[in-house]
């Protein structure tokens, strides 16, 4: 019986440890692709009135928005997809950057990589080389 339960016990320790290796090496990685956006600033003086789409992804997380822009300001900001996996969606976010009228607003608490998708996308949909 001892060896029985010792055996179960090892089996059970042995997939814990995969469990935490896979996601730590999921962590990482997200974390490497989301330092490697662009993080550059827009000048929204410089964005012509108009609609613009633009799109962001890690491996978990894709964001497709739709921003609207009249006079400089940012008007709208519409979420069309966000993927999500198992974390928590941050389409709060928007509103921030409406209000303050800037991209670089703090992420959603507990919401971090998918604030930063958003982030991206917006900042990919007002990029000046679309």
């Amino acid at each position: 019986m001892k060896k029985l339960f010792k055996t179960f016990l090892m089996i059970v320790i042995i997939f814990a440890l995969v469990i935490i290796f896979t996601f730590a090496v999921v962590s990482i990685r997200m974390t490497g692709q989301v330092k490697g956006f662009d993080k550059t600033n827009i000048d929204l003086s410089q964005v012509a009135d108009g609609v613009y789409t633009g799109h962001s992804e890690t491996d978990l997380v894709k964001v497709e928005v739709r921003v609207t822009v009249a006079e400089g300001m940012i008007r709208d900001i519409e979420i069309l997809k966000h993927e999500c996996g198992k974390g928590r969606p941050a389409n709060e976010i928007v509103n921030d950057m409406i209000e303050k009228n800037d991209i670089e607003v703090d992420a959603v608490s507990g919401a971090t990589m998918s604030s930063e998708v958003i982030k991206a996308a917006v900042r990919d949909a007002l990029r000046s080389d679309h």
